[in-house]
Order: C-alpha cells, then sequence, then structure tokens
C-alpha cells in the first residue's frame, strides 16, 4: 500500500509539477505512513531552488531508507571518502544542526571536502550546473573544486539558504549521501566576492593520486580527543606534530609544539615530511593539522601507503578546532592552539585566541592582520598594523604602488600590468621589506618610474 501511495505521489509530480500537487502528495505520504509532517523537509516554503519533484524524492527515499533499513548502503568508515560507485542513501536534512547564530551581514561561510568518484565526462557538466544554480538560485560565492575525485569548496552563503543547499546536495543523485557535515567557520560574513567553480585537483600534491590511494586512510581525531592525545603523548616524550600549512599561515598562529616547514606549497611541503620521518620507527604515532582537513587527509594517507602505521590528524582542521574553543571560552586559555587560523579569503584570517604572535612587516610592532598591498599589480600578502595601513596608504609602501592603488578602476585597465612579484615572492615579505618597511621593487620597475 505504502509503495503504491509513493508512486501515485511521485507521478502526480511528474504530470503536474507543481507545489500545491507535491503538498498532497506529501499529505497522502504522511497519512499512509503516519510519519511526522516534521520530518518534511519545508516542502511549504522551500520557494523554487529546488524543484517540487526532487523535493518529493528526498522525503521519499527518506522515508523508504526509515522503514527499509536492509536497503541502506553500509556507511564508509570515514565522513569523506566514499569509493562505492553507486547511489548512496542522502544523508539526514539536520546533518548540519545546529546552526551558529545569524552573522550582521547575514552571510555563513562554510567548507567541506568529499573523496568520490566523477566520470571525467560529467565534471565540466557538473560545474556549470553548481556555477548556475549555486549563484542564480542560492546566492552563494566562493571557490569550489571538482574533479574526478570529488569536490572541495568554500564558501560563504545566506542564512536562509543554507538549509537550501544540503536539500540540493541530498537531492542530486551525485552528490546525495556523500557530503559531510558544514565545516562552520569561526567567524562568519561574506568572504568572497563572486563564485568560481573550477575543474581543477582538489589538491595540488604535484603528482596524480587516486581514489585507491586514499584508502590508506588517517585516523581522525576530534577536538576534544586532539588535546587529549597531544597531552597525554607529552608526558612521556614530545610526539611529532607536523603543521601542514604554508610558511605565511602559521606566522600568525599554531599549535604549541609543531614543526613548521619552511615551504610556500603543499607540493614542496609533503618532499619535507618524507625526509622529516623518514629515519622514524612507522609505529610511532605522526599527527598532522591543517586548516580544514583536506590537506591532512591527502598527506595521511601518502604517508599510510608509504608504511608509517599510526597516522592521526585532526578531523576539522583548525578551524573545527577554533570551534571547539569558541564553544568552551573556559579552555582559551589552556588552548594548545595559539592565535589565528588564516583563511584563503578576504577576511584572511580568524581569530582562535586573542594572543599575538607575530609583528607587523612594515613597524616591527605586535600585529596578526594580514593584508595584500592594495596595488593589484603587486598584491603582496604581508602583516600589516592599522598605524602602518594609513601611512602607507594600505599598501607596501613605495611610491608606485601607492600612486596606482589611487588610480580608478578605468585608469587601471587602461595602464594594465603583468603582476610585479612570482608567487613564491609575493608571500614572502621578509625577503621584500627593508629596514625602513618600504618593499623593494625590482629595479626595472624603478627605471619606468
Amino acid at each position: 500500500m505504502f509503495m503504491r501511495c509513493i508512486s501515485k505521489a511521485v507521478g502526480r509530480c511528474a504530470v503536474v509539477g507543481s507545489s500545491h500537487s507535491v503538498s498532497r502528495s506529501l499529505l497522502l505520504l504522511h497519512r499512509t505512513a503516519k510519519t511526522s509532517l516534521a520530518a518534511i523537509p519545508q516542502s511549504a516554503t522551500l520557494g523554487l531552488c529546488i524543484q517540487p519533484c526532487q523535493q518529493l524524492q528526498v522525503f521519499t527515499r527518506r522515508i523508504h531508507s526509515s522503514l527499509s533499513p536492509s536497503l541502506s548502503l553500509a556507511k564508509t568508515p570515514s565522513p569523506y571518502l566514499h569509493p562505492q560507485s553507486g547511489p548512496l542513501q542522502p544523508q539526514p536534512l539536520d546533518l548540519d544542526q545546529p546552526y551558529p547564530p545569524p552573522p550582521e551581514d547575514n552571510f555563513y561561510t562554510i567548507s567541506f571536502y568529499s573523496f568520490f568518484d566523477i566520470p571525467t565526462e560529467k565534471t565540466t557538466r557538473l560545474r556549470e550546473q553548481l556555477q548556475t544554480e549555486w549563484s542564480r538560485d542560492l546566492q552563494i560565492v566562493g571557490r569550489i573544486y571538482i574533479c574526478e575525485q570529488g569536490i572541495n569548496a568554500q564558501l560563504s552563503i545566506p542564512v536562509e539558504n543554507t538549509q537550501k543547499l544540503r536539500q540540493w546536495l541530498e537531492a542530486h543523485p551525485v552528490y546525495a549521501g556523500r557530503i559531510p557535515r558544514f565545516n562552520w567557520a569561526i567567524e562568519h560574513r561574506q568572504a568572497f566576492k563572486a563564485l568560481h567553480v573550477r575543474v581543477r585537483p582538489l589538491v595540488a600534491t604535484g603528482s596524480e593520486f587516486t581514489l585507491q590511494d586514499l584508502n590508506h586512510e588517517p585516523e581522525y581525531l576530534g577536538p576534544e580527543q586532539w588535546e587529549t592525545e597531544l597531552q597525554h603523548s607529552s608526558e612521556d616524550k614530545q610526539p611529532l606534530l607536523i603543521d601542514m600549512r604554508n610558511s605565511y599561515e602559521f606566522r600568525i598562529g599554531k599549535f604549541s609544539g609543531a614543526v613548521c616547514p619552511d615551504v610556500d606549497t603543499f607540493r614542496e611541503e609533503m618532499n619535507v615530511v618524507r625526509e622529516m620521518c623518514k629515519d622514524r620507527d612507522k609505529k610511532e604515532p605522526i599527527f598532522m593539522y591543517c586548516t580544514g582537513g583536506i590537506r591532512c587527509s591527502v598527506a595521511g594517507a601518502i604517508l599510510k601507503s608509504e608504511g608509517y602505521e599510526n597516522v592521526k590528524t585532526l578531523q576539522g582542521g583548525v578551524i573545527a578546532y577554533g570551534n571547539h574553543i569558541r564553544r568552551h571560552p573556559e579552555k582559551a586559555k589552556s588552548s594548545l592552539f595559539r592565535g589565528k587560523n588564516f583563511t584563503f579569503d578576504k577576511r584572511l584570517g580568524e581569530e582562535v585566541t586573542s594572543e599575538i604572535i607575530s609583528r607587523c612587516d612594515q613597524c616591527g610592532g605586535p600585529c596578526d592582520t594580514f593584508t595584500n598591498c592594495a596595488n593589484r599589480s603587486c598584491n603582496l600578502l604581508f602583516i600589516q598594523c592599522p598605524s602602518c595601513a594609513e601611512k602607507h596608504k594600505h599598501t607596501c609602501g613605495t611610491d608606485f604602488c601607492k600612486e596606482r592603488a589611487q588610480m580608478s578602476h578605468e585608469e587601471l585597465i587602461k595602464n594594465r600590468m603583468p603582476s610585479i612579484w612570482n608567487y613564491h615572492l609575493r608571500v614572502r615579505p621578509e625577503k621584500i621589506f627593508s629596514k625602513d618597511g618600504i618593499a623593494q621593487i625590482p629595479s626595472e620597475l624603478e627605471m619606468k618610474q
């Protein structure tokens, strides 16, 4: 009887396709299955971002799963790796609860990643769908990477559309059941200007990796377990704790006792980590952390595939640990992480603890605020205090950059020029600034002035 009602409801939805029809269909299911209407995902208020038939599909799949548990596929041991090629059961729509308090500008900032198989021929179509529907229907801004191994997303979304994003994901045949709980930012606001979805590797390792390679997963530790194991280990012997982020990231914040390789890219870091671990007993624990977890998922799998048996990573990265400290403010003084978490968006950082461990690159005073030179042709990434920002007009201090920073958008287009620095110099202000706090621009540019 129940399955006949589902067939009738789906058929009605397919023929009529209206919200009124969906409501009647859901009511029919409610009466038949004696299911609480609270389980219906905002069917009356969802809006047009998800088609009515998709709403019904989400609901019926959840009912079907609850009535026939044996039909559900077994869960993977990790929230991030889904090696199955077939469809997975959708995640519960309340997976992301509790939501943080709404921020002032009404935008949440979230991130998530997941490894699963996407046929090569589908990646471009999926990119186009995300680019169109997420920006148009959900007003999402951010940076999304997709490839044959899955998805990596950092985005900002209006508060009222956040549950709709989960509904969109769980109604989609490729993403349903594969996207873990959203990793909420420590500090929320609109962190991006526009949405950019690109087909490219999720992590720049310098070599190809497959889902099979990722089967050698590290052990994921939640923030509390991470604290417990690190504190317990340090009583007997200082554990090997590796910061898997770039050199500029840990300038403003890091875990106490962490080894921080002096590198500019993840690709470089893997070589340093291999060298660091080569003489270790492969049974000794290795602890690793990064911003949101994805670099450690990959790095941990690489190390385990090379024979290291006891690799532990911080699940959700510094973001998750920062939220842990925010939820338990009494732990701030004893926090194992000190300072800020660097972010790859226009915030350029979010506070975990109030301790300042870095200095302004121009005057040397205590400061942990990253900025980019206001001259876009320079775009040097450096730490700048409010006093120096006012003094140097938010630039690296050269007359050249001050002049270009005052140009209108039209003037900049007319006088377009290539970037002054390559990537490695742009993130190394210690190689650029002189003792007077002014950047030393290349001699050929000085000649042009």
